[in-house]
């Protein structure tokens, strides 16, 4: 249904002094101050800081715990000339922090190569069947990043090898640690570091400057990407880390780097933490997905352009590849989500067969973000039964908790509350699903409340200018804790309305504005043109700035609508098939025959007109499959629905019925006095010239024949019409013939040939609100 994905809430503060104090002294937009302050700003001095970033802001690396351990076993390893081998991860934040540790132990003239694990052979963290090949190669020191804090029996095992584990790492702590030399993590219990929601790459980071003891600066763009790629907190230290590391990003002295923004059409030179997120992380990420993730750190780490342009351009095959296996995957995945079972569900639990599961968490938070249920997508193969998984959830539900418990149905299995990973034999998928479904329960799930969203304030399309968005930039990076500003339109008019795209499955909008005009994106949001001219409509918007030809100008990235009362969807131009009747909504038709025909077909309740209620709607939908026999049959109608969300207008004639301009005054006097003239008419061979004649066409002819018919005027034997001898006086538009033709052209001209504004007007009028 098109309704509102989140609830919106406008950002408020009490300390209106403070806000108007920042305002001026930073010369920031008032809805800008007030922002700062509702994030944590208690006073001019932290809102200038964080405008402006210090460098003393990043906290030196002997704060986090065994860091002086953790570098003095490494640069023991270097000075003796010891195998070195860094151990990361397959994602975004893994490579970046691979390449981070691998190029300081470079510059310090270390033995050390770096090993990245296959998603499917290998799985996530420590290996030990990797851990041992490692060692039977030579390495005899092991540095984790991103990974290791799991990996209790792989250090055991080294150490029984005589080979050291360093461990940095920042995913959540285990009940027992590994028996590592050293744990450089962010929140080990009782370090007390400031900022416990470093990256994986942060803590590399941090480690590389205790190794080489000056600052390493060049690095910074590295953290960027994985910081921002791992959606950690962008307030504190975090923020001046990345505010850095994009200043170096926009230098483009990576040549991996920037190659690959080349191929992703970012704009280097103003890069931002959008382009990251959206650009250059999915890419990388999708290595890891499909591929080999050993090359995302070649390609990071490479000083050869040549090198540079033929990795980046293998990163950016692969992500092309793991797009349409996202679409391909997420299409079948969606088709089964809609099956009448799963639509009685408050989970899913869609399993495939052959799915790649690199992207079958992708796919899953798709799904979610569609049905706005908590989804577990899983695959098995040919000939298999072992199928394989990820889920993700919504918030009110912990999908780990709900699952936990039912160990015993699955081979494999971990995670937290807002995604999983499992893995279960096929045969237990009846009682996996239910166990997720009754975990729902138990957690009282209410799928009904959304989400809320902050919003900065409410603006009109004039004040959402490339001045305005040059002010919003300040505030960035933007990311968890310090999210891009959103803005409320209220009603703005939209001057036109496409879809876009090589499938037609974005909408672009342009709104009215005194600066003539400002485009909007909505992504994988086209089901909305349908219903944008036919109801007023608020707007929630990011602002962004479209680079183009050497043009910049202002644009408005869609987040969410809500619509004033009842959304009305114009699907009159939709062809009515059998699958118009598979969607799991409320059919209204006026028809007693099509009614009939439809009955039992269809995925929904079938009603007629004098069949609605609100119990019956139960808050679906309610799609209008043809048209009444009057617009008072359908008022009738509209002032039944007090409860109902969503009106779907299809209003086809199923009726050979003809539509056609009721005759005037004046061509019904012609034609009864040519009768008179001429007392009897033979319409088998005379109909032709009589309807030359009148200048009228067959259908007001037979619609002229019936009205004299009813009055009386004439008689009507084989073909022949003759005027009565004895006509009394009559009133045309008295007779039945001529008031359901009013009645039928009124019905055309108001829900057939007007436009969907004036329909929307129409059925807004006379809805009882």
């Amino acid at each position: 249904m098109l309704q509102a994905k989140y609830q919106w809430q406008a950002t408020k503060v009490d300390n209106q002094e403070l806000v108007q104090q920042i305002a001026d002294q930073c010369q920031l937009p008032t809805v800008l101050a007030q922002l700062l302050v509702a994030r944590g700003c208690k006073d001019l001095k932290a809102a200038q800081l964080f405008l402006k970033p210090q460098l003393a802001e990043i906290k030196e690396p002997h704060y986090l715990h065994d860091m002086d351990k953790a570098v003095a076993r490494i640069k023991q390893a270097v000075a003796n000339g010891e195998q070195i081998t860094i151990y990361g991860d397959y994602d975004a934040d893994g490579m970046t922090s691979t390449t981070v540790l691998y190029e300081a132990l470079e510059s310090l003239g270390s033995k050390v190569n770096y090993f990245i694990p296959n998603r499917f052979k290998d799985g996530y963290g420590p290996n030990q069947d990797e851990y041992k090949r490692l060692i039977d190669e030579g390495t005899q020191l092991i540095v984790t990043v991103d990974n290791g804090v799991t990996g209790k029996d792989e250090v055991a095992y080294a150490k029984s090898r005589g080979v050291d584990v360093v461990i940095t790492d920042h995913h959540k702590l285990p009940d027992e640690l590994p028996d590592a030399v050293a744990i450089v993590h962010p929140q080990y219990p009782g370090a007390e570091y400031p900022y416990a929601d470093l990256s994986g790459v942060g803590v590399a980071f941090k480690v590389a400057w205790a190794l080489l003891e000056e600052f390493p600066t060049e690095m910074l763009d590295l953290v960027a990407i994985g910081e921002i790629a791992d959606v950690v907190s962008l307030a504190g230290e975090n923020h001046a880390l990345v505010y850095f590391g994009l200043q170096q990003l926009r230098a483009g002295m990576r040549p991996g780097i920037h190659a690959l923004a080349k191929l992703a059409n970012v704009d280097e030179a103003h890069l931002t933490d959008q382009d990251i997120g959206f650009q250059i992380a999915p890419r990388l990420n999708a290595l890891g997905r499909i591929a080999d993730a050993n090359d995302g750190v070649k390609l990071l780490s490479t000083l050869d352009d040549d090198e540079a342009a033929q990795l980046a351009q293998q990163v950016d095959q692969c992500n092309k590849k793991r797009q349409d296996l996202v679409k391909q995957i997420y299409a079948e995945a969606l088709q089964k989500a809609q099956a009448p079972d799963n639509l009685r569900r408050q989970t899913l639990l869609i399993v495939g067969h052959g799915w790649h599961q690199g992207v079958l968490g992708i796919v899953a938070s798709r799904l979610v973000e569609t049905t706005g249920k908590p989804t577990i997508v899983a695959s098995v193969d040919q000939g298999q039964l072992i199928a394989k998984g990820s889920g993700r959830s919504v918030d009110g539900f912990d999908i780990f908790a709900a699952l936990t418990d039912h160990r015993d149905l699955m081979t494999a299995f971990g995670g937290h509350a807002m995604a999983c990973g499992l893995s279960f034999n096929i045969v237990k998928l009846p009682q996996l699903s239910k166990a997720l479904e009754m975990g729902a329960k138990t957690q009282k799930v209410d799928l009904s409340k959304k989400p809320t969203v902050q919003y900065a304030g409410t603006m009109t399309a004039d004040q959402l200018t490339k001045d305005f968005y040059q002010q919003i930039q300040r505030l960035a990076p933007f990311g968890p804790d310090n999210e891009e500003p959103q803005f409320c339109l209220k009603q703005p008019k939209i001057q036109q309305a496409q879809l876009i795209g090589a499938d037609k499955q974005h909408l672009k909008m342009r709104l009215a504005s005194k600066q003539g005009g400002i485009d909007l994106l909505a992504f994988n949001q086209a089901e909305l043109l349908k219903a944008l001219s036919t109801t007023p409509v608020d707007l929630l918007v990011k602002l962004g700035l479209n680079r183009w030809n050497g043009q910049e100008n202002a644009q408005l990235m869609l987040t969410d609508c809500h619509f004033e009362g009842p959304v009305i969807v114009d699907n009159r131009q939709q062809a009515v098939t059998a699958a118009t009747f598979q969607q799991r909504v409320n059919y209204l038709i006026f028809s007693p025959e099509l009614r009939k025909n439809v009955q039992g077909h269809a995925n929904g309740p079938v009603l007629g007109p004098d069949q609605l209620s609100d119990a019956k709607l139960n808050g679906a939908p309610l799609s209008m499959i043809d048209l009444p026999e009057s617009l008072q049959q359908l008022v009738d109608v509209l002032q039944q629905l007090k409860g109902v969300s969503e009106l779907r207008l299809g209003f086809r004639q199923f009726k050979a019925r003809p539509v056609f301009q009721i005759p005037g005054r004046q061509q019904f006097v012609a034609f009864y006095q040519l009768l008179r003239k001429t007392r009897t008419i033979n319409l088998n061979q005379q109909a032709e010239r009589l309807i030359n004649s009148l200048k009228i066409d067959q259908n007001q002819l037979i619609f002229m024949i019936r009205v004299f018919l009813e009055l009386r005027f004439v008689t009507m034997k084989n073909g022949f019409l003759k005027i009565s001898d004895h006509v009394q006086a009559g009133d045309l538009k008295a007779t039945q013939q001529y008031r359901q033709a009013e009645q039928w052209q009124a019905v055309v001209t108001t829900l057939v040939k007007s436009s969907s504004a004036q329909l929307g007007d129409w059925i807004r009028q006379h809805l009882t609100l």
